[in-house]
């Protein structure tokens, strides 16, 4: 499993405290984080817009655009609900302030790595219970669908088009990443340009497969093997 993370806090120390911290947990929790570090929320902002993080550290006192802004950019402006944020700061008076927001947890100074053991596994908790849902964006909405009801990506250049039992959406992104995300054996990655549910295969053929929609989709040579042997072991 991995996760994306985001520390934005103006004292580098309490960035690179935070990232020794949850990097000591990864082999605890057999999550792969990848943390990328923010000094200011302009400069977190910015990389929302076509960043996609799983958990944001964010501290409240910045000097300019403060940490209360910031979340309500990311909830309002980026239409973005399903980050959890946990906030940080050396005060506690900002609980009203932050209602609208619905944070996950609120971090105080100094942080301990207790603390922080604290947050990462109710966050581990949480997303546990959306292991079932695909997340991804969709210009400004970032939206999440039961994995159940995708019946197979295609791609175009960087254009994604994702197919389920009710509706199409397209978006930017690759069959590359998404592959990695689901990581859950279902999905069969027959040809660079199609990734498929195998729960929606109909018949498969050597070449070929058609979906229970009457959909035929080709597999690609140098997948056929690989294929083939995946779904045998499916089917046993």
């Amino acid at each position: 499993m991995n996760c994306k993370i985001a520390v934005c806090d103006d004292e580098p120390v309490i960035c690179k405290t935070i990232y020794t911290m949850i990097t000591a947990l990864s082999d605890k929790t057999g999550i792969r984080f990848e943390i990328d570090c923010f000094t200011s929320g302009e400069e977190l902002c910015r990389e929302m817009e076509g960043t996609a993080y799983d958990l944001i550290f964010l501290d409240i006192e910045f000097p300019e655009m403060n940490g209360v802004e910031v979340g309500k950019h990311i909830r309002d402006v980026l239409n973005n609900e399903s980050v959890q944020i946990v906030y940080i700061s050396s005060k506690q008076q900002y609980a009203m302030a932050l209602f609208d927001i619905r944070p996950m947890n609120f971090l105080i100074k100094p942080i301990t790595q207790d603390k922080l053991r604290e947050i990462m596994d109710k966050f581990v908790k949480l997303n546990a219970m959306d292991a079932g849902l695909f997340r991804f964006r969709m210009g400004k909405e970032h939206l999440k669908l039961p994995v159940s009801e995708i019946i197979y990506f295609s791609s175009s250049g960087r254009t994604v088009t994702l197919y389920t039992t009710a509706k199409n959406y397209t978006f930017y992104g690759s069959l590359d990443e998404i592959d990695n995300e689901l990581k859950n054996g279902q999905f069969l990655y027959i040809h660079k340009s199609f990734l498929v549910n195998y729960q929606y295969i109909r018949h498969y053929e050597y070449e070929q497969v058609t979906l229970l929609d009457g959909t035929v989709l080709p597999v690609s040579q140098p997948r056929r093997k690989q294929i083939r042997r995946r779904i045998l072991e499916m089917e046993e």
